[in-house]
């Protein structure tokens, strides 16, 4: 498989047309035709709809996208890699997480490790769950923070904390002084929620589900904190974990429990088949004293 036609490939996804991937690339448009129809041959997957002078991505060229894009950036590490070894620091900690723990959790978790063990380069990065769980099973990374229940082979999942859903509502909102809200509560709300193929979503359909209520989103986003800025500026009503609201410090927000309870679990992936390593270990030290330090401020607020 040639590396130009991946990295095509990955052009192309990101610019959104073959002339302008060919031309980052410097090719012409005929041979990048050629070497995409034979990555698409080599690979027996069909990557893209032709819709006359544009390519649409099928369902196999966005999953193909994700794996793609982890190999280049490995490769594109290499002299990094190197540069490192040959400079003799070794110890390396790849860390992924979700958006919804990362300022939360991860940060002061990284802080922490980072002050007590400053010889260790750390690795971070942040993205969605679906994209997470291939990250941690294929050990692309040595632990990932993301929400629970997960059922994959390739992953160890360790419990970190619980949280619980609660409604997140402008502060002067007329229900922000309710003890508690249920699904039919938000029937008449702006209902502001995350993507579908997200944990989120599933877990807020799920939940209306129980009530026998169907949920109309009114706005849809792909960040949680994005959502709980828009209902700060009025704009509706989500649900969520406490987390992220708090994290944002924003007096213009109410959190009130969801009705009837339900918690949300939080946990450490692991791969599998990878001992941790010491430096995991005392990470996950840091990351249960800040996993601590969060609940006690969610218990006093």
């Amino acid at each position: 498989m040639k590396l130009q036609a991946l990295r095509l490939f990955l052009r192309i996804m990101e610019r959104g047309s073959l002339g302008t991937a060919a031309q980052s690339l410097n090719m012409s448009q005929s041979a990048a035709s050629r070497l995409l129809a034979g990555l698409e041959h080599e690979t027996g997957l069909r990557l893209f709809h032709r819709d006359r002078m544009r390519l649409v991505p099928t369902t196999e060229g966005t999953t193909f996208f994700a794996e793609v894009r982890r190999v280049l950036v490995a490769i594109d590490d290499l002299p990094r890699v190197a540069q490192r070894v040959a400079g003799g620091t070794r110890a390396r900690l790849r860390i992924v997480s979700m958006p919804r723990f990362a300022a939360s959790l991860l940060a002061p978790a990284v802080a922490h490790f980072h002050r007590h063990h400053p010889e260790v380069e750390v690795d971070v990065a942040i993205i969605h769950r679906r994209e997470l769980e291939l990250a941690v099973a294929n050990q692309s990374f040595d632990l990932g923070i993301g929400a629970l229940p997960l059922d994959n082979p390739g992953i160890e999942a360790r419990p970190l904390m619980t949280l619980p859903a609660v409604v997140v509502l402008p502060a002067r909102h007329p229900l922000a002084r309710r003890k508690s809200l249920g699904a039919r509560d938000l029937a008449a709300e702006t209902l502001v929620v995350l993507g579908p193929g997200t944990q989120l979503r599933h877990d807020v359909e799920t939940m209306f589900a129980a009530e026998g209520v169907a949920i109309r989103p009114s706005i849809v986003v792909d960040s949680l904190e994005f959502a709980c800025r828009l209902v700060a500026q009025g704009a509706g009503v989500a649900i969520a974990d406490p987390l992220t609201p708090a994290a944002l410090g924003v007096d213009r927000l109410a959190l009130v429990p969801w009705r009837p309870r339900t918690l949300f679990n939080v946990g450490v992936l692991l791969p599998a088949l990878m001992p941790p390593s010491r430096s995991v270990e005392q990470f996950l030290e840091a990351l249960r004293r800040a996993a601590k330090e969060a609940g006690a401020r969610l218990a006093s607020a």
